[in-house]
């Protein structure tokens, strides 16, 4: 079978400045075995030096491939398109930065790269074709399946580094595991998705702001569904902070089976590191036995799971929370106050 012909190209973006860069910089990764050469990835044309390298030297070969930072965006064609096929091993077809997506180096959620950012450079190395390629869902983008054999031959990225402007080098760490975890902790609830329409008849300019979903929880009240922008910071100055919230709110949390409740731990005084405790409910009690026992509730009636966290241990995703290395998946949650208890109070 004659292997699929990749996506159509047009234009020929390159960037110079990001080719200047520091050749030996933190970036110049030596190791034994074949060099192969360096490529400038382009977003309109594929990487057709991989299967010719591999071919020349008879085996696996490492390639530099240097990514522009204008190219490093959920907005590119191929990102957007799907152009990757396999997992962990990829045809040589597959676009670089979907590759580096899916293993989860850089971020799906980056419409725009950071501006200190000139480029990232990645160190691939070539392996034979394989007789098929399989299709794996992973940090939120799903890669193609391939069921029949190609020619040319398949590649796994080695390593890859971000270049700043400043010339200095970070290494990327992959996320293998597939868990989302690079979605932005700071997502301004007020600002996203806010459309502003105009009428042609008054001029009147109209913002309708974000749908809020409401679901049921365990108890049967109404809470809000989870998702990763309600537990993110509303704002960049501290008060705006979700951590800052935390020290007049609990917040509550639930899977399709259990209730978790996340509440800051009293240190001593003078103490400038909050801890915070997760414990998982022993039932779902409605708000109004929730107002007699109190908030957070007493230890008879949860089980805690992990009583010493700092806030940089939670790690919020789009689906769930992975803390210490457990992932809970998650459908609802509530931030809950005495003030909140009180007021529903005296409202029934």
């Amino acid at each position: 079978m004659s292997k699929r012909q990749p996506a159509d190209s047009s234009g020929d973006r390159s960037n110079s400045k990001s080719s200047r860069l520091d050749e030996g910089s933190r970036g110049g990764y030596r190791r034994s075995g074949t060099r192969g050469p360096l490529i400038m990835y382009k977003e309109t044309e594929p990487l057709r030096d991989l299967s010719l390298s591999h071919e020349r030297e008879g085996g696996a070969e490492l390639l530099e491939i240097r990514v522009p930072a204008h190219c490093l965006t959920s907005n590119n064609r191929h990102v957007r398109s799907r152009q990757l096929w396999g997992c962990d091993l990829y045809t040589d077809d597959s676009d670089v930065v979907a590759v580096l997506m899916h293993c989860g180096y850089w971020s799906l959620f980056l419409a725009h790269p950071p501006a200190v950012v000139a480029e990232v450079r990645v160190l691939l190395r070539t392996h034979p074709p394989r007789p098929s390629y399989p299709s794996v869902a992973r940090n939120n983008i799903r890669s193609r399946a391939w069921a029949a054999p190609v020619t040319g031959c398949s590649f796994a990225v080695e390593r890859a580094w971000v270049v700043l402007r400043s010339g200095q080098s970070v290494d990327l760490a992959a996320n293998l595991d597939g868990l989302p975890l690079g979605a932005p902790t700071f997502t301004p609830s007020h600002h996203e998705r806010i459309l502003t329409r105009s009428s042609a008849g008054s001029g009147a300019r109209l913002r309708t702001a974000q749908e809020v979903t409401v679901v049921f929880n365990l108890a049967n009240e109404p809470w809000l569904k989870y998702s990763a922008a309600a537990v993110a910071d509303r704002g960049l100055r501290p008060h705006e902070w979700t951590s800052a919230r935390m020290r007049t709110a609990t917040l509550y949390l639930e899977s399709h089976t259990h209730r978790y409740e996340l509440s800051r731990v009293a240190g001593e005084e003078g103490a400038t590191d909050e801890q915070y405790r997760f414990a998982r409910c022993a039932e779902a009690l409605p708000r109004s036995r929730m107002r007699q026992l109190g908030v957070p509730l007493p230890g008879s009636e949860v089980t805690v799971l992990c009583p010493d966290l700092s806030w940089e241990e939670l790690q919020w995703a789009q689906h769930g929370v992975k803390i210490r290395d457990k992932f809970y998946a998650l459908v609802r949650l509530q931030f809950v106050t005495p003030a909140d208890l009180e007021e529903h109070g005296k409202s029934v």
